[in-house]
C-alpha cells in the first residue's frame, strides 16, 4: 500500500457523515411531533446500554400532546435516571440552557402545575425547537453517538404512526452479508468486496484513491483500507506522525502504544510514525473488516496534539503549515468541543442552514445578555476564519472534497454568526414603536388540564 501524497484523494469524512444523520433525525422529528394527535405520546430512549433497569430509567426524552396543540417535552431528572447516568450540576444548567425548566417538585410531593422532571411545553408550531434542543440533549449530554442508538416508544390514536430514529433508505448496492464468509476470485474481486462491506458503516458508496484505497477520515487522520500487495488479506493503514524529534523517546512510546492497542501494529521508521491493522481476506467476512474499522477508529480518534507532542513531532495531516511551531499552533486551534455551549445550541437549531434563528430565540438562549453575544460574535468570528483557513489548506493539498466539506460548515456557524448580530440589536436598539398589544398570559405549565393529574414521571401505583 503506498503512502499516501494527499494528491486527488476523495476521502469520507465519518464525523461529517454523523453530523448529517443527526440533522436528518432532527427534521424527521420535527415533522413527527408537529403531527401528533392530542394524547400521542413519544419516547426516545438510549437503546443499547447495558444497564440494570430496576435501578433507573436509561437516558430518555418524552413527548405528550394535551389541550390539542401543546407538547410537553420532559427529561428525566436524578430522581428516575439510573446510577451511572445521572446528571452532574452542569449538565442540568446546560439543560436549562437549551430551554428547559428544572424540577418544580420530588417524586413524593404534593402535585403542582410543573413537573418532578425537567419540562417544557411548547406549542405544536415549536416543534423544530423541540427537535433542536432533543438532539443536543442526546448527543451533548449524554453522548448518544449516532440516532441509530435510540430506541422509540409511541402510543397513538394512528396506529400508523410509529417513529423511526433513523429514516429507512433505498440501498445504494447490492447488500452483502455481514456474516458470510466470500474467497475472492481476484485483487480487483477483493477491491469490490471491501468497497460494498464499507457502505453500510458509511452511508454512501466510498470512492477510491488513486491507489485504489478507501480513505476515511476520522478526527484528526485519514485511515486507508485496501488490499495488502502481493496478497490476499486487506490492510488497514494510518500515518500519524512525522518529524519525530526524539527516536529513543519515541520508540518507548511506540512500545506502549503495541500493548495497549494489541491488535494495532504501530511502526516507528526514521522520523514517522504510522498504525498497520491486517484483516484476512481469504475468506474474506465484511464483519471482520467492520469491527476491525471500529476497532482503529476508536483509536484514531485519540491523536490530538497531545499525541503529537509525546513523541515530539506533528502530526501527518496537519491543518497548519508553520513546521516551526506546529505542536504550539496545534494545540492553541480550537476545536468543536470548545465552543460555548450557547453557540452549539444556536447551531443545533438551524444545523443545515435552511432558515435563519429568529432574533428572539437567539436572544434567548443567550439569556438576552449584551456582553456575552458579543462574546460569543467573536468567538463564531474565529471559528468561521478557522474553517475558511483550513479549507483554503485542504484546496492547496488538492483534497477537493474535505475543502468543500470545511466551506460547508463555514457556511453553516456563518448564518450562526449573522443571526448573533441580528440578535444583538434587538437587544441594543430600541422598538421603532412602542407595543400596543396586551402582554399575553404564560402558557400554563401543565400536562394536563387539570393540574392534579399525573404526570409521565408520577407512579401510577400510588
Amino acid at each position: 500500500m503506498a503512502e499516501p501524497d494527499g494528491a486527488d484523494m476523495q476521502d469520507f469524512d465519518l464525523d461529517v457523515s454523523v453530523n448529517r444523520d443527526w440533522a436528518e433525525f432532527q427534521r424527521r422529528l420535527a415533522d413527527y411531533l408537529a403531527a401528533m394527535h392530542d394524547e400521542d405520546l413519544l419516547v426516545l430512549e438510549s437503546g443499547f446500554e447495558e444497564l440494570d433497569e430496576s435501578r433507573g430509567l436509561m437516558p430518555c426524552i418524552q413527548f405528550v400532546v394535551w389541550d390539542g396543540d401543546t407538547v410537553r417535552c420532559e427529561v428525566p431528572s436524578n430522581h428516575y435516571l439510573h446510577p451511572d447516568r445521572m446528571l452532574s450540576n452542569a449538565e442540568q444548567h446546560y439543560l436549562t440552557e437549551l430551554g428547559w425548566n428544572r424540577p418544580t417538585r420530588g417524586p413524593d410531593d404534593e402535585a403542582d402545575d410543573g413537573s418532578p422532571a425537567f419540562f417544557v411545553d411548547k406549542k405544536q408550531s415549536w416543534s423544530d425547537q423541540l427537535a433542536a434542543m432533543t438532539v443536543a440533549a442526546f448527543r451533548d449530554v449524554w453522548g448518544v453517538t449516532h440516532p441509530a442508538f435510540l430506541s422509540t416508544e409511541t402510543s397513538s390514536t394512528d396506529p400508523a404512526a410509529a417513529f423511526d430514529p433513523v429514516a429507512v433508505r433505498p440501498p445504494l448496492v447490492t447488500q452483502l452479508d455481514p456474516a458470510a464468509a466470500v474467497v475472492p476470485r481476484d485483487a480487483e474481486h477483493l477491491h469490490e468486496l471491501i468497497t460494498l462491506s464499507l457502505v453500510p458503516m458509511l452511508g454512501l458508496l466510498p470512492e477510491r484513491d488513486p491507489d485504489g484505497d478507501v480513505p476515511i477520515r476520522v478526527g484528526n487522520t485519514i485511515l486507508f483500507i485496501g488490499p495488502l500487495a502481493d496478497s490476499v488479506d486487506v490492510q488497514l493503514f494510518a500515518p500519524l506522525i512525522h518529524d519525530i524529534s526524539d527516536r529513543t523517546r519515541a520508540a518507548e512510546v511506540t512500545a506502549d502504544l503495541n500493548r495497549t492497542w494489541s491488535r494495532i501494529k504501530f511502526v516507528l521508521v526514521d522520523d514517522r510514525l504510522s498504525a498497520f491493522l491486517e484483516v484476512s481476506g481469504n475468506p474474506f467476512v465484511p464483519q471482520h473488516l467492520t469491527d476491525s474499522c471500529k476497532v482503529f477508529s476508536d483509536f484514531l480518534r485519540t491523536v490530538d496534539g497531545d499525541f503529537a507532542a509525546r513523541f515530539g513531532g506533528q502530526l501527518f495531516f496537519r491543518r497548519d503549515d508553520d513546521p516551526d511551531e506546529n505542536t504550539i499552533i496545534v494545540e492553541s486551534r480550537m476545536t468543536a468541543a470548545e465552543l460555548p455551549n450557547e453557540l452549539l445550541t444556536l447551531f443545533h437549531l438551524d444545523p443545515e442552514g435552511d432558515g435563519g434563528t429568529d432574533a428572539a430565540v437567539v436572544a434567548d438562549v443567550c439569556g438576552h445578555d449584551r456582553d456575552l453575544i458579543v462574546s460569543l460574535l467573536n468567538t463564531g468570528t474565529e471559528w468561521v476564519a478557522q474553517l475558511r483557513r483550513d479549507a483554503d489548506e485542504f484546496r492547496q493539498h488538492a483534497e477537493t472534497a474535505m475543502a468543500e466539506t470545511s466551506d460547508s460548515h463555514a457556511d453553516g456557524w456563518e448564518r450562526v454568526v449573522g443571526d448573533l448580530r441580528d440578535a444583538l440589536r434587538t437587544i441594543v436598539l430600541p422598538p421603532p414603536h412602542p407595543a400596543s398589544e396586551t402582554k399575553p398570559r404564560p402558557e400554563q405549565m401543565g400536562l394536563f388540564n387539570n393540574p392534579e393529574e399525573q404526570t409521565l414521571f408520577d407512579d401510577p401505583s400510588s
